[in-house]
């Protein structure tokens, strides 16, 4: 189609006509969009599917046509922090913030990225502004990743204070009360862990992480026969990977005890 398109106004240009040079530039012009808007959609999609490296080649390719496009910039550092390349990752939230002062999402990415480079402060200042904004529609998110923030500092009591918070914006956000649980551990306070980690379990009963939380707790607290009872939910779960499989390694090594 651009081949022919070429040719047409070629034969235009010869044949004098022109008026219609304006005609000529419009089309020029609208064609980058276009192809912008195609990379930018397949890149999208690769990220969607996980594939980090080939939704960054895309994503990339969109900016160059459409530098200010700030979904794309937001994307773009998104396919980084798949790539576990944080640094540009936050280069690129950056100019998403800049294109676009409120923009929740990306406030909330930076702090990812920021927290995934151990700085921390810097991940709670934007993780703040994205759970202040109340047009966010996942500040739970926001939340959750400040108490996971405070929990890296030690503040344990102020990470369940976030979880909280998490929750009370999204009663059934299983991450946050799996997050709780492990601060309440660190804070020692068994009976409260426990119960953060059943109602993730109850908030999401296909993850086997809560059931591998309260198995491994339960056995430390030397409540084997519960102890059991989850992490054989962790196998019914997670049958072939990580959390199955140390499971059922936990479970071999208690039968050649008993």
């Amino acid at each position: 189609m651009m081949k022919t398109m070429g040719q047409m106004v070629l034969m235009w240009l010869l044949a004098g006509i022109s008026f219609l040079g304006c005609a000529t530039d419009q089309a020029t012009q609208a064609s980058p969009k276009r192809m912008a808007q195609a990379h930018e959609q397949l890149g999208t999609s690769l990220l969607g599917a996980e594939d980090y490296q080939g939704a960054l080649k895309e994503l990339l390719k969109a900016s160059e046509l459409e530098p200010n496009n700030v979904d794309v910039q937001n994307n773009i550092g998104l396919a980084y922090l798949g790539l576990k390349e944080y640094n540009s990752a936050a280069l690129h939230f950056k100019r998403a913030l800049q294109l676009k002062a409120d923009y929740p999402e990306a406030q909330n990415n930076l702090g990812i990225a920021y927290a995934n480079l151990k700085q921390w402060d810097a991940a709670i200042q934007y993780f703040e502004a994205a759970a202040n904004n109340l047009l966010y529609r996942t500040r739970h998110m926001a939340y959750d990743n400040l108490g996971a923030v405070y929990h890296n500092k030690g503040e344990y009591r102020k990470a369940v204070e976030y979880h909280n918070r998490a929750v009370g914006f999204a009663p059934d956000y299983a991450p946050a009360y799996a997050n709780m649980g492990i601060a309440y551990e660190a804070l020692k306070e068994w009976d409260a862990a426990i119960e953060a980690y059943k109602r993730a379990a109850q908030a999401a009963p296909e993850d086997p992480f809560p059931h591998w939380q309260l198995g491994t707790l339960y056995l430390r607290l030397n409540r084997q026969e519960e102890g059991v009872q989850e992490l054989l939910a962790v196998i019914a779960n997670d049958p072939n990977g990580p959390y199955g499989n140390g499971a059922r390694k936990i479970l071999d090594d208690l039968r050649k005890r008993n």
